[in-house]
């Protein structure tokens, strides 16, 4: 669950530079809707439209931007003059790019079983139907992957590195000038980098030992005795650990470590259930017991957990302020600024009933009825419509909306014009030098234009 939280806070703060919703401070010049069904607004440069649930599609000519949606999350695509990215499911999708000096290349991919790769070189050209055969290129952090009937047989590239593996992972063998790697599980292993590291094995998971940091100034060494214990310990003892029973890398039974460049002390029990560390410097505290209570602060990052339900996550810097709560699954604030733009993005979200937010140019949007329990700009923009009982945005070119019942009654004003409707029967747009009053969308209306008064009849007759 804590890995989840990260990846939500993580997620959360990252905001794309490439818009994918309607935004800024120009007016707007022209706004249509019918009820949650349709919705249209154009503005200077930008324009929107949702037919809910089924499509949504926003451009910017600025940026060259589209982005586009089908059933949200079923289908969205963004494209920009650069690259293009598609996914259905997020399991189903696309990459294309476009590069000034390789020309473009494309990736298709059903995860994991389908990947296809098209482009204008050799190295972006290649095919994957997993396990039966495949070739892939310049992914998981290599230069190639190749299978047959995996896991069979594979081969890897790196550079000039080539390792192959019959029955992965027992076997692998791959050797170079400066990198060696051979095993045969679960009898022997060995993987080494001349000047980097050297790792050793017999009868795994039982016997490992190896050298780490061999390029730095202070090299490190381990032993592993599976469920005996486990010791790393630095060249001049400058950083040390030892765990009693240990089941998997530092996880142990008990363990002990201190690194005296940091004058970090670390102690854990019954595995990953009790954890106490501290420095001298305060700028790092730890304290758990799983899954009662927890709290880890390193630098200027804290995180708290008390019971799998509520969590607290904090960044404070030089640049940026954020603060999450977390109170699963019915409660999540948001609160980023960022200091030197003066710029700030609050977020509430009391699932299912309100969600409020302000963004960082200073649109406030909140719903009652929001039942999507996880933060999502798109997926709320897309659904909440459907089923909200009311809304309100104050938008930051001035624009102001209230709907009511699903849309059922809308109301929407500035300084220039006000507009209310009830959809199928009344629509009412008021401005300085016009108005309009028109019932059925037109079967029978009235329009002032200036001085010129007009009776509206069967939508396109005028008296």
């Amino acid at each position: 669950m804590y890995h989840f939280l990260l990846f939500l806070f993580l997620f959360n703060s990252i905001h794309s530079e490439v818009p994918k919703h309607i935004h800024g401070i120009l007016p707007t010049t022209e706004s249509t809707s019918i009820s949650f069904l349709y919705e249209r607004e154009i503005r200077r440069g930008q324009s929107e439209l949702f037919i809910r649930p089924f499509y949504s599609r926003y451009y910017e000519k600025m940026s060259e931007t589209t982005f586009q949606s089908t059933l949200y999350p079923l289908y969205y695509k963004q494209t920009t003059p650069k690259w293009s990215r598609w996914s259905f499911l997020f399991i189903f999708g696309g990459d294309s790019s476009n590069h000034e000096d390789l020309g473009s290349d494309e990736d298709l991919t059903l995860s994991p079983l389908f990947i296809w790769g098209k482009g204008d070189t050799e190295r972006e050209r290649y095919f994957s139907i997993f396990p039966l055969y495949g070739k892939i290129n310049n992914k998981f952090s290599w230069s190639s992957i190749q299978f047959f009937l995996f896991p069979l047989y594979t081969n890897w590239e790196y550079k000039n590195f080539n390792a192959t593996s019959i029955l992965w992972p027992l076997t692998m063998y791959g050797e170079t000038e400066l990198r060696k790697e051979y095993r045969f599980l679960p009898f022997f292993s060995h993987k080494s980098h001349i000047g980097k590291f050297q790792h050793s094995s017999i009868f795994w998971p039982f016997i490992s030992w190896g050298r780490d940091y061999l390029d730095k100034k202070e090299p490190s060494s381990y032993s592993f005795f599976w469920l005996l214990y486990s010791k790393k310990e630095s060249y001049y003892g400058n950083q040390y650990s030892l765990g009693i029973m240990p089941i998997i890398g530092s996880i142990s039974l008990f363990s002990y470590g201190y690194d005296k460049r940091t004058s970090e002390i670390n102690y854990t029990a019954f595995f990953f259930l009790f954890q106490y560390g501290y420095n001298n410097d305060r700028d790092y505290r730890k304290f758990v017991l799983f899954p009662f209570y927890g709290r880890s602060r390193f630098a200027n990052k804290e995180f708290i957990f008390i019971t799998p339900f509520f969590a607290k996550m904090e960044t404070d810097t030089y640049h940026v302020k954020s603060t999450n709560y977390y109170i699963f699954p019915f409660f999540h604030y948001n609160n980023e600024l960022h200091i030197k733009e003066e710029r700030e993005d609050l977020y509430y979200k009391f699932w299912p009933f309100i969600k409020w937010h302000k963004d960082f140019e200073g649109t406030l949007r909140w719903n009652f009825l929001s039942l999507y329990p996880i933060r999502s700009e798109t997926f709320e923009k897309v659904w909440d419509p459907i089923y909200s009982i009311f809304e309100y945005s104050n938008q930051a070119n001035g624009d102001k909306k209230i709907s009511i019942l699903m849309r059922l009654y809308t109301h929407r004003w500035n300084e220039n014009e006000t507009n209310w409707n009830i959809p199928l029967l009344l629509d009412y747009k008021s401005a300085e030098e016009s108005t309009r009053l028109r019932f059925f969308y037109g079967l029978l209306g009235y329009e002032k234009k200036e001085e010129k008064k007009y009776l509206q009849l069967f939508w396109f007759l005028k008296i």
